[in-house]
């Protein structure tokens, strides 16, 4: 039974949860997403305005809806992430020039979807009014170039450093990745620990090491080194194979690798000596490890949390190792940017283990806190 846990934890589990989530950003962006159209017009320019939204690669034209109505029935059913509303006469007031407006409602609730349509819908519309000022210019005898220039005489240039492709996959799938690395790191530490103590062969496992640190080492040491390889092959495989950058240091990165799996090995052994039972042990590893994603400033910026979340933060490796990750692999950062968080992810490889140890040695020779359920 033991060593099919140990397969399911060490193998199967991480292969599975590493394949879904590369399977889940395997596209840079969201394709397709389906989109509501209400044309109240039904003329050539409103006929055109809806083919150009449909020719965008973000979006999928649902419809035309007769009311709007019929379309919000879609985005309610989870059909539609939107809704587009051309009015009537849009044709005839954009000839006389009186500024229709094309409306979109979105989906807020769910964010990236929402964001795509919202941007894209913006870009397609001025797209299709810049055309028809344009043409109304040339009409009127001016070039090209001077319509053009007219039309938009001061302009903007924007430029979007490290990600311009607006990329979810290069910045997201690592982060993910590393998320899951760190719970099953976590999990199989407090599993392999614990597990002597729940079965009474703590005795056993001491005598084995000769001591409880070599005790530990025999325990955690194999599981590091397997999960730092399958860690680095993890997030090798998008820098490789899917165009996922790494501008900055591939050593650094590694090296990182490493104490982000010994960092979570040393809260493993923390974890079991603090509470001497492998269920409770489990149920704090699920507590701490779970959430880690959401306070680590990958989706909501860490300064606008409030302190305590902060400071949880803080407390997790991986917010350290994924704030040296994007620096290496996405700004390209000089290493000297990354000592902050290396230093803090190796600070939990030195500070905890000996806090946990010197527990660790009465638990393993005390019978009192064996078969612990």
């Amino acid at each position: 039974m033991a060593s099919r846990h140990a397969l399911v934890l060490l193998v199967f589990l991480p292969l599975a949860g590493f394949s879904l989530a590369t399977a889940i950003f395997w596209n840079r962006l969201p394709e397709e997403l389906p989109v509501a159209v209400v044309d109240a017009d039904r003329s050539l320019l409103s006929r055109r305005l809806v083919r150009m939204l449909d020719a965008a690669k973000s979006m999928r034209v649902a419809g035309p809806y007769a009311t709007s109505g019929e379309a919000l029935d879609e985005v309610l059913a989870g059909r539609a992430y939107g809704i587009v509303s051309v009015p009537r006469h849009f044709e005839r007031d954009v000839k006389r020039g009186a500024a229709p407006k094309v409306v979109l409602h979105y989906d807020a609730l769910t964010m990236i979807p929402g964001s795509i349509l919202k941007r894209d819908v913006r870009a397609v519309v001025g797209t299709l009014s810049a055309g028809v000022e344009i043409q109304a210019r040339r009409a009127l005898g001016e070039t090209p170039d001077v319509a053009g220039a007219r039309f938009e005489p001061v302009r903007s240039l924007r430029g979007a450093l490290f990600n311009p492709g607006l990329d979810y996959r290069a910045f997201l799938l690592p982060a993910v990745l590393a998320t899951l690395l760190s719970i099953f790191v976590l999990v199989a530490g407090v599993h392999a620990l614990g597990v002597e103590l729940r079965d009474g062969t703590a005795a056993e496992w001491l005598a084995s090491g000769g001591s409880a640190t070599r005790a530990v080492l025999g325990k955690l040491l194999p599981q590091a080194l397997w999960f730092t390889a399958v860690g680095l092959a993890a997030l090798a495989f998008p820098l490789r194979f899917l165009d996922v950058p790494l501008r900055g240091s591939a050593s650094l990165v590694a090296l990182a690798t490493l104490l982000l799996v010994l960092g979570y090995q040393a809260v493993a052994l923390l974890l079991v000596a603090g509470s001497a039972n492998l269920r409770f042990a489990s149920s704090a590893a699920a507590f701490y490890g779970g959430p880690a994603f959401a306070f680590t400033g990958i989706t909501f910026p860490t300064f606008g949390m409030p302190l305590a979340a902060q400071l949880w933060g803080a407390l997790l490796p991986l917010t350290h190792f994924l704030a040296l990750l994007l620096a290496q692999a996405m700004r390209g950062a000089p290493a000297s940017a990354s000592l902050s968080p290396l230093g803090a992810l190796l600070a939990f490889v030195l500070v905890l283990p000996p806090l946990a140890l010197w527990r660790m040695r009465r638990l393993m020779s005390d019978p009192a806190y064996w078969g612990r359920t």
